[in-house]
This record gives C-alpha cells, structure tokens and sequence, in this order.
C-alpha cells in the first residue's frame, strides 16, 4: 500500500501532505500533458496516460490497478549519479526520464 502511495504521488508529482485540491489539479496538468490526442502519434502515449490515470484513481478511490504495480523500480539508489531516489522529487525525475525520455 505504501509503495502504491509513493509510486502514485511520484506520477503525479505531489507531496506526501497534499490536499485533495492539489492532487486533483496535478492530475489535471499530467492528463493534459500526457493525453493521446495531445501527443502527436506518440505510441506509449496512452500507457502514459492509463498510469497517470491509475495514479488519480489510487489517490482518490484507493483502488489499486495492476499498470501501478508493474511499474518498474529502481534497482540502486540512484541512477546514473543524477538523482537521488530516496525522496518524491529525484524519484519522479527518475520516473519521467525512464519512462518519457530525456529531460529538457
């Protein structure tokens, strides 16, 4: 339940005293962010957007969904030297690296 909780608030990149406002709007920004329609032919776009999708629902509902648990973790306890994966912020750096290409 807890790695549940922090792969969910790492998705949406909210802290771990957010508010239900808060975590509605993170939502929000990363269903629009992320959404197919939005991407321009992207082929992992609607992955992307189902775990972002499951991450809301968790939040919200607490309804688990197998997408959130298969979502990979790292192995170390940091990657590459650029992130330091043990707090929300170098996680979800790692997560949308790995998972949504380079960093701008």
């Amino acid at each position: 339940m807890q790695e549940r909780d922090r792969k969910s608030r790492a998705l949406l990149g909210v802290s771990e005293n957010a508010d239900k406002a808060e975590i509605r709007r993170a939502f929000r920004r990363a269903s629009l962010a992320h959404h197919p329609d939005a991407s321009g032919g992207d082929a992992d776009a609607v992955s992307r957007f189902h775990l972002v999708c499951c991450a809301y629902k968790f939040m919200t509902e607490r309804q688990a969904c197998a997408e959130l648990d298969a979502l990979n973790e790292p192995s170390r306890p940091h990657t590459n030297g650029k992130y330091s994966l043990d707090n929300p912020w170098g996680y979800w750096c790692w997560w949308r690296e790995n998972y949504f290409g380079e960093l701008a």
